[in-house]
């Protein structure tokens, strides 16, 4: 291999790896955390003294989703603005992978649906069932599709959300979203540590090799 093209691929290998910290940077996390607790945390006031459950107000749930939308573009923008630039084969893998993904998530979401139809019960097995099934579905197919491209950290990040939603469920319609808003808080407030130490490794490791 030529010189200039061994530099090039050495810088293009660099650009992707500070792409892929920025999609993955701690504020990222941070936000998201901040969402968990505050948008979990509102309705969790809003009925924790329903006797029976009759489901969050339309006020709660207004800010609740206000708040995942919130999450939701600050996600994109990072995605963006790590894969500024990139194109060819990797930008349609990641296409099909979201095309697929999106299949499978309506997938479980139908099969909600059919569990929810499937006889009558009360506002809060419903609530509970669309809540925390999403969230299942949601990391076991995120696990998924880290697992089949060898990324352990993501797996191991994602079986934490589901295991939280399964402690939500037992908890009951009141008691979901408090645990729901401080267990995912915990777990992304970790996430943004662990990233700011390898961020800080990483770049200390630039310094020293003078990469």
């Amino acid at each position: 291999m030529e010189p200039r093209e061994a530099a090039r691929l050495l810088a293009q290998t660099q650009a992707d790896a500070r792409r892929a910290l920025e999609f993955r940077a701690p504020w990222v996390s941070l936000v998201a955390a901040v969402v968990a607790l505050v948008g979990f945390g509102i309705v969790w006031l809003n009925v924790r003294d329903q006797h029976p459950f009759t489901g969050p107000s339309l006020a709660a749930l207004a800010v609740f989703y206000v708040l995942i939308a919130l999450r939701i573009a600050t996600v994109i923008y990072a995605f963006v603005r790590a894969r500024s630039g990139v194109s060819g084969h990797s930008v349609k893998v990641q296409r099909e992978e979201a095309v697929l993904m999106g299949g499978v998530l309506l997938v479980c979401y139908l099969a909600l649906i059919g569990i929810a139809s499937s006889g009558s019960h009360g506002e809060g097995f419903y609530w509970s069932l669309f809540l925390n099934g999403t969230l299942i579905a949601l990391a076991a197919v995120w696990a998924a599709r880290c697992a089949f491209h060898k990324s352990w950290r993501e797996v191991a990040l994602s079986v934490p959300v589901a295991l939280i939603a399964a402690l939500a469920a037992i908890a009951g319609p009141r008691g979901m979203w408090l645990v729901n808003g401080v267990g995912l808080c915990v777990l992304l407030l970790a996430t943004a540590a662990i990233g700011t130490w390898q961020r800080r490794g990483t770049r200390a490791h630039t310094v020293r090799t003078g990469t």
